[in-house]
């Protein structure tokens, strides 16, 4: 599930840019509604792949392990058309 750390032996994407703190708040609440149909904000439908799912800390020297979709968790999405990437704590970090 987690292409970062996949086998495939495919190149990842290279994002070239952020999201905008309001497109941020837009995918993450997306996501919220439904991880399986996140649009891009500027691109629409069909265009976000969820790279992995990592663990919300950090470690001291900026790596985080990846994880599952399961508790708290990150998602780190990229957009194939406008090459945009987030990572997104999606997670039920606070409960409901």
């Amino acid at each position: 599930m987690n292409r970062i750390g996949g086998t495939d032996g495919g190149a990842l994407p290279q994002p070239q840019g952020p999201f905008s703190d309001s497109e941020a708040l837009e995918l993450l609440m997306a996501y919220r509604k439904d991880p399986s149909d996140v649009p891009c904000p500027r691109c629409g439908p069909d265009h976000i792949e969820v790279l992995a799912f990592i663990e919300p800390e950090i470690d001291p020297n900026g790596f985080a392990s990846m994880t599952e979709p399961e508790g708290e968790y990150a998602a780190a999405l990229y957009c194939h058309n406008c090459k945009r990437a987030i990572g997104i704590l999606a997670g039920a970090l606070y409960g409901d």
